[in-house]
């Protein structure tokens, strides 16, 4: 054998030792769940135009440095992972990458055969495992064996460490499972009462619904972005939708600060301070939500953060200061910010890097359900009491606030009702109030109309409607299913305002009332109607006036 023959094969030998020397070091698989932390795992490399081949990956992970860790960092990086399979079965490997533009998996066999494993970017259209909130691809051994794992990420933005899961089939499904079905119910509960929102705002026509829509929809939206569930039905291979949960962040905690301002009736306090920061956090976070359009992905993720810490310490105050004035709308808008404040500060820590959470988009999922249906429960009570104002209002403008019979415009409005039915009106004037007024005072005669009003409601029963339209005038307004009714009802009436007028008398001996009646088959309409009455009370009243004289 020739020198140089033999000084190439030492070579080889060395090459060889030394390429496969750390599979001494390797991770094994026989525990359901093993994680590699990133600590010198990853090395940033140059990204490529196009999606690199095994042996490009292999060439620029040997070219590269190892970096401490991923968090905060951007860009392209590779991975060489050394594992020892001792029993057969499948696998699933789980980057933790909340995005992931590129990715990309080899297994390198003790042979040196490559096989590619999977392409898990988020663009691409047919992924091996659909896993919430990160990325996981299927890592099989169909014997015993020793290997490498390359691995291939591109991202805009790491907010975390990357560390590396690797769960058997078991482990893995229940995982899945777990991760998936509360996101999704989440999800589809947040988007369910952004729609009952939206229908809300549709029927009532107020700010506060159709914000209320916005603030839960948006966050709703964003999350089925985030997490995945929008690439699961359709993923683009030119556009990542993951990123789009980031930039809605901010649009939608401006509408949770209109939100909160509406609620609370804060437009009603111009000068208020928790006013004004309501209403320049509303508009600062919209105004950061278009900018981020033209914004860096890093920019825009430490915005979202920024605007989050922001809303944590405002709505938490708005909701303590609103509850202090025993507000009950505070009840339902604190407990559901407090924990979705507290999700807030969990998630952030763990995007900085200050915990080690466990599923913290899930923590942040569950409490923002709860919160949704908190701010439901908040907007339904904000509508019962402007419900029960408008129904005050109603009450106020249609009744008589002395006698508490109709007014003036609640009798117009059954007027309008009246046409082609058969009725009767009577026109009554109290007599000898002036007399009441002036011998007793204005307190008696209060108390005289107040009197007559109770015994024309009791007199009259089910056969008519009593309204007060003056001073001590008022109508009766009869309505019968039939017109061949009238005569009936005009004897009846006749005698009840005879045993009224008695009554009054008894009660009251210097008053009395007079009265007029007119139906509808005398007349053309209601005005005359009311115009037949009125003249016949005042010849009965000139009668009374004769007969006292």
């Amino acid at each position: 054998m020739s020198l140089g023959m033999a000084r190439a094969g030492i070579l080889t030998v060395f090459f060889f030792c030394a390429f496969f020397s750390p599979l001494t070091h390797s991770y094994p698989l026989n525990n359901n769940n093993t994680t590699i932390e990133d600590d010198n795992l990853w090395r940033p490399v140059t990204a490529f135009n196009t999606p690199p081949s095994a042996q490009q990956v292999i060439t620029s992970h040997k070219n590269g440095t190892e970096t401490s860790s991923l968090l905060g960092k951007s860009g392209a990086v590779v991975t060489k992972v050394a594992l020892n399979s001792p029993a057969t079965g499948d696998w699933y490997v789980l980057p933790q990458a909340n995005f992931i533009d590129v990715g990309l998996a080899f297994w390198q066999t003790e042979q040196g055969d490559i096989v590619k494993l999977a392409d898990f970017s988020q663009t691409h259209v047919n992924q091996q495992a659909i896993l919430m909130h990160g990325q996981a691809f299927k890592l099989p051994f169909f014997e015993p064996s020793k290997g490498y794992l390359w691995i291939y990420l591109e991202a805009k933005h790491y907010p975390t460490p990357v560390d590396l899961t690797i769960l058997d089939e078991g482990a893995f499904l229940h995982h899945q499972f777990y991760i998936n079905s509360i996101s999704l119910i989440a999800i589809s509960v947040m988007l369910t009462l952004a729609i009952l929102a939206l229908v809300m705002f549709l029927n009532v026509k107020q700010k506060v619904a159709l914000f209320c829509a916005g603030y839960v929809g948006l966050h709703g939206f964003g999350w089925a972005f985030a997490s995945g569930a929008v690439n699961a039905v359709y993923a683009s291979p030119t556009f990542n939708k993951h990123y789009l949960g980031m930039y809605l962040f901010a649009f939608a905690v401006s509408c949770a600060g209109a939100f909160t301002y509406y609620l609370f009736n804060f437009y009603k306090e111009k000068t208020n301070k928790l006013t004004r920061a309501l209403k320049y956090f509303s508009i600062t976070a919209f105004v950061c939500g278009v900018c981020s359009l033209l914004m860096p992905f890093y920019v825009v993720f430490y915005t979202a953060h920024f605007l989050a810490a922001i809303w944590v310490t405002l709505s938490l105050t708005t909701g303590f200061a609103m509850l202090s004035l025993n507000d009950f709308r505070a009840k339902y808008f604190l407990f559901g910010n407090v924990l979705y404040s507290l999700s807030l500060v969990v998630y952030v820590a763990f995007h900085f890097n200050l915990i080690n959470a466990t599923s913290a988009e899930i923590f942040v999922l569950i409490a923002l359900a709860i919160d949704c249906v908190c701010i439901l429960l908040s907007l339904s009570e904000w509508l019962k009491l402007k419900h029960q104002a408008f129904n005050t209002l109603l009450y106020e403008s249609r009744f008589d606030p002395l006698t508490q019979v109709g007014n003036r415009l609640l009798l117009d409005d059954e007027l309008v009702k009246l046409a082609h039915s058969a009725y009767i009106i009577v026109f009554i004037d109290c007599d000898g109030i002036k007399k009441i007024n002036d011998g007793l005072g204005h307190a008696k005669g209060d108390a005289f109309l107040i009197n007559a009003a109770k015994l024309m409601t009791h007199h009259l029963a089910q056969d008519g409607t009593v309204f007060r339209t003056g001073g001590d005038e008022f109508i009766w307004l009869c309505k019968v299913k039939n017109k061949s009714h009238l005569p009936q009802l005009k004897t009846t009436l006749t005698q009840k305002l005879k045993a009224l007028h008695n009554t009054i008398q008894r009660q009251w001996p210097q008053s009395g009332i007079s009265y007029g009646i007119a139906s509808s088959d005398e007349c053309q309409n209601h005005t005359e109607c009311l115009t037949l009455a009125d003249q016949r009370m005042y010849n009965l009243k000139s009668a009374h006036k004769l007969k006292v004289c």
